[in-house]
This record gives C-alpha cells, sequence and structure tokens, in this order.
C-alpha cells in the first residue's frame, strides 16, 4: 500500500541484529500498515590483519566490546548476529538504520565497505551514528548518503554530541553536522523537545525521536511533527491500537507535517 507522505514511519530498534530478531520485527510491522517501516542494525567492524573487512551485527555491552573474526564468524553460524551482507541480503526491500558502532582496526577501511554494500542494497538506507568522527569519514566517502546523528540536545547554534572519543562531550555547530536527518532523544518533558523539533525543521533537516520507552511515549511521537520514531518492541506491541489510532489522524491530514528538505551538507 502506497502511503502520504504525511505517514509516520516506525524504525524499528535493533530488530536487523538477528535473524530471530528480524522475522519478530516484520511481524509486527505487518501489524501496523498505517505506518511506513524500517529496521534497524548496530554494525561493528574488524578491518584488521590479512583477511577483507568483516562488518557485522551487534550492540556491544561496553564500548570495549569488541569480537574477533572467529567470534563473530561462530555467532553468526549459531544465529545470534548477522554479518552485514548477509543481513541486507535479508532484509532486501526493506529500508533499513545502519547504527555505527565500534570495531577493531582501520574505521577509514571498514566505513568505505559499509558504504559499498549500503549503495548495493534495493531500498532505502540511513547511515547512522553517535559519533561526529565517524560521520564525517562517512560523509567524505558517501557524498550522497542519507545520514543522521543521534543528540540529546540540538538548538540552530550548536549540538551536544557524545560518543566514544576525547572529549566524551562536545558542544558542535549545528551547521556543520554532515547529516540529513537528526535523530532526538527524548529526555524529559515533552516541551523540552518541541523547541528542538521545530529547530531541526527551520535547519532544513528532519526529525527523527529515540528513547521512547513506553507505549504513551510512543503515541506521543506518532503525534508530533516528526518523520520516524524509534520503537522497541515491548512498548510497540503494547500499544500498538493506541499507536495505530495515531498513525491514522496523521494519514487523515490532508497537510505534511514535516519539512521534506532532506538538506545534504
Amino acid at each position: 500500500m502506497s502511503l502520504p507522505s504525511q505517514a509516520l514511519e516506525i524504525l524499528h530498534h535493533r530488530s536487523l541484529n538477528s535473524p530471530a530478531a528480524f522475522e519478530r520485527g516484520l511481524a509486527l510491522a505487518a501489524r501496523l500498515p498505517e505506518a511506513r517501516h524500517a529496521h534497524e542494525a548496530d554494525i561493528c567492524w574488524i578491518a584488521e590483519g590479512d583477511g577483507p573487512p568483516l562488518l557485522y551485527t551487534r550492540h556491544p555491552a561496553m564500548m570495549i566490546d569488541r569480537l574477533g573474526r572467529r567470534a563473530v564468524m561462530r555467532d553468526c553460524a549459531a544465529g545470534s548476529m548477522w554479518t552485514l551482507e548477509d543481513a541486507l541480503a535479508a532484509a532486501r526491500g526493506h529500508a533499513v538504520i545502519l547504527e555505527l558502532k565500534i570495531g577493531k582496526g582501520d574505521r577509514r577501511t571498514a566505513l568505505a565497505e559499509l558504504v559499498r554494500q549500503a549503495a548495493a542494497h534495493d531500498a532505502p538506507v540511513l547511515i547512522d551514528a553517535f559519533s561526529l568522527d565517524l560521520l564525517t569519514i562517512t560523509r567524505e566517502l558517501a557524498p550522497e548518503a542519507r545520514m543522521s546523528v543521534h543528540t540529546g540536545l540540538y538548538t540552530p547554534q550548536r549540538t551536544t554530541i557524545s560518543a566514544v572519543g576525547w572529549p566524551p562531550f562536545q558542544r558542535v555547530q549545528s551547521a556543520l553536522l554532515p547529516v540529513n536527518v537528526v535523530s532526538l532523544r527524548l529526555y524529559g518533558a515533552w516541551a523540552r523537545m518541541l523547541p528542538q523539533i521545530a529547530a531541526v525543521h527551520a535547519a532544513g533537516l528532519t526529525p527523527h525521536m529515540s528513547r521512547l520507552l513506553t507505549p504513551d511515549e510512543l503515541v506521543l511521537g506518532a503525534r508530533a511533527p516528526l518523520a520516524a520514531i524509534y520503537a522497541d518492541p515491548e512498548p510497540y506491541e503494547a500499544g500498538l491500537e493506541a499507536l495505530r489510532s495515531a498513525c491514522a489522524e496523521r494519514l487523515e491530514s490532508s497537510d505534511d507535517l514535516l519539512v521534506r528538505a532532506d538538506k545534504a551538507p
């Protein structure tokens, strides 16, 4: 079913990290045809030694939680994760989000391989990260890619960046962010988030939102002027009927709620 421009997109959090998670994500998406759907994978990498770069889908427990090649292939064979190549093959025809995490070896080499595989996917790909360093390298490698940054605070002047590196927290010029999308993290009251959503629109960027941890927060996100919201399986399933109503309200509107500039740097 073709949906109008005001339709919400649900980003299924971590649903492309393993075969079982993806099966569940597909089933949950099928229950809400009133929204678009995309599936997120956390991407780690190995780009050292004699072998080619190896990218795999895993949410690390700690930022020093880096696997070796043998452990990656063992866990892929066991079905607890995928290589990126296998994940994208399974997700053929589905929009995906690739969130850059951590790895071993040369980052540019690993990200060049990610860009190559993402460019071959047959549906929309959003490359996402907390790290400004990783996003900057990726933008250099892929000037036309759709990319997003996660942040807990966006203003027209400055954006807070929190990621592995030094310093661990940075305040950078918002105009210099190498992204098309700003993924705001819900912290505190919604009154605090609405000016940030407006500022993202005013900058010609597309607003997403994450850290929506309850059914009520998902519904508020669906009713806000956001292009997409991240959803975990449990609150999504628990609040499905209320979420359906909120998505239906958007479909009934004749106006696009969103500024669709999707500005590229």
